[in-house]
């Protein structure tokens, strides 16, 4: 974390709690590890102290409305820069605009889309 930006992702299921770099790495944990299992993650958003909580509950993931997600491919050492979660496009694109040098062609994506990207 920075004193304006978190960074960490957390992952919780059940009374188990895993943290990440990236939403994506999260995200990709949840579908691979703990597929049949219902988590919550808490995915650091454009607003210090205000994460945005995906949930998956019976198989069925859901976000705050208006969520908004980048994920643009690079090296693990910069993903909780490249692949973030924002409360809606405004916050996105301000996030996209300060981070142009690392984040190339970016497209925002929804919460089914991000999903994807982190299952391949």
């Amino acid at each position: 974390d920075t004193p304006t930006q978190d960074n960490e992702t957390v992952l919780r299921m059940g009374r188990k709690r895993i943290e990440y770099k990236c939403v994506y790495c999260a995200l990709a944990d949840a579908n691979a590890k703990y597929k049949d299992a219902d988590v919550t993650i808490l995915a650091p958003s454009e607003k210090k102290g205000q994460p945005v909580e995906i949930t998956r509950t019976s198989g069925k993931w859901n976000a705050p409305e208006g969520a908004v997600f980048v994920a643009v491919k690079a090296s693990h050492r910069v993903c909780q820069v490249t692949y973030r979660a924002f409360t809606n496009k405004a916050g996105y694109d301000t996030y996209v605009a300060k981070n142009k040098a690392q984040l190339s062609e970016p497209k925002p994506l929804t919460l089914t889309e991000m999903i994807a990207v982190a299952g391949k």
